[in-house]
């Protein structure tokens, strides 16, 4: 039987949300970005207004996860981000005005005297700012650990007007969230997940199956792990049924045992024939038999010679 955990609130939210983020931990592990995604990729599939974020790009170890593609270094629209390359104190001053007359907003950037012109070509822009109604942080112990996404975000992730769910099984969780589902007992996010998605009655197809089994098999060191109870094999039992692929990442294999200055193994010494002394005669030296090079016959111990 799943766990049991309080999913009232979040059903709740999900049913009025006009939009729903997702947060990964900066360098997330493959548990947490595969608890992500099945996450991101069940709730699109409810065609909910759903994206997911983290603040470290995705390797290319994570690329058989699906849906990997849809993690984005910045969230939201909501303001606009002019950035460009410039050395540090060349610049005079920034300002703007408005031209009402035209509806247009200018920025003036003035270089320091005797300084390079800012080049238009090297003017970046993006979006960030994001205006969610319900927001899941995955596989941290606090805001903080969302890097440069809690800096840009901070004045959303600390509404307190927005439901914040922590799903997390690592330990000294500092439980930051309007909802926590923190279960250090589990293996790791991805078991959590899977019982989440059951209790609210979100699909689960053979995708997001196949993500969260790896999820599991990865942060249990293939079922390894102390960590690995009986609620991850019946969850794994469960996801196989639902189309997972078993083995989808291959698991790395564990770390061979550091050896100090092994001991080299004890072969057995072979007979050291009799050795002639470097002062002993030739003369002196043992004869050989009177028979040496005749042919032998070669008779078995049970016959008669």
């Amino acid at each position: 039987m799943l766990k049991n955990y309080n999913l009232e609130p979040v059903k709740q939210a999900l049913a009025t949300a006009k939009q729903t983020l997702i947060l990964l931990a900066q360098n997330p592990d493959h548990d947490s970005a595969a608890a992500g995604l099945a996450l991101y990729l069940s709730l699109s599939k409810q065609q909910l207004n759903v994206s997911v974020g983290c603040a470290t790009p995705m390797t290319v170890g994570f690329n058989r996860l699906f849906g990997v593609d849809k993690i984005k270094p910045r969230i939201g629209n909501q303001n606009l981000v002019i950035s460009f390359n410039y050395p540090e104190d060349s610049l005079e001053k920034v300002s703007y005005d408005k031209d009402p007359a035209n509806q247009k907003f200018n920025i003036t950037i003035e270089p320091k005297a005797g300084l390079q012109v800012l080049d238009v070509n090297s003017v970046e822009y993006s979006y960030t700012g994001s205006n969610a109604d319900v927001i899941f942080v995955i596989g941290a112990r606090g805001l903080e650990d969302l890097g440069d996404l809690f800096k840009s975000e901070q004045k959303l992730l600390e509404d307190k007007s927005k439901i914040l769910i922590n799903l997390s099984s690592l330990d000294k969780n500092s439980q930051f969230g309007t909802v926590n589902l923190y279960d250090p007992t589990a293996s790791g996010c991805s078991e959590i997940m899977f019982a989440v998605l059951t209790g609210l009655q979100l699909p689960v197809d053979a995708d997001m199956a196949t993500n969260l089994l790896v999820g599991i098999e990865l942060k249990t060191a293939n079922f390894t792990s102390t960590q690995t109870s009986a609620d991850t094999f019946e969850i794994v039992s469960q996801l196989m049924r639902l189309g997972a692929k078993k083995g989808h990442l291959p698991t790395p294999a564990p770390p061979r045992p550091f050896m100090v200055n092994p001991a080299a193994p004890a072969w057995p010494r072979p007979t050291t024939p009799t050795s002639i002394p470097f002062s002993t005669p030739i003369s002196a030296a043992p004869a050989a038999p009177s028979d040496w090079l005749k042919p032998k016959v070669i008779t078995s111990s049970s016959q008669p010679e």
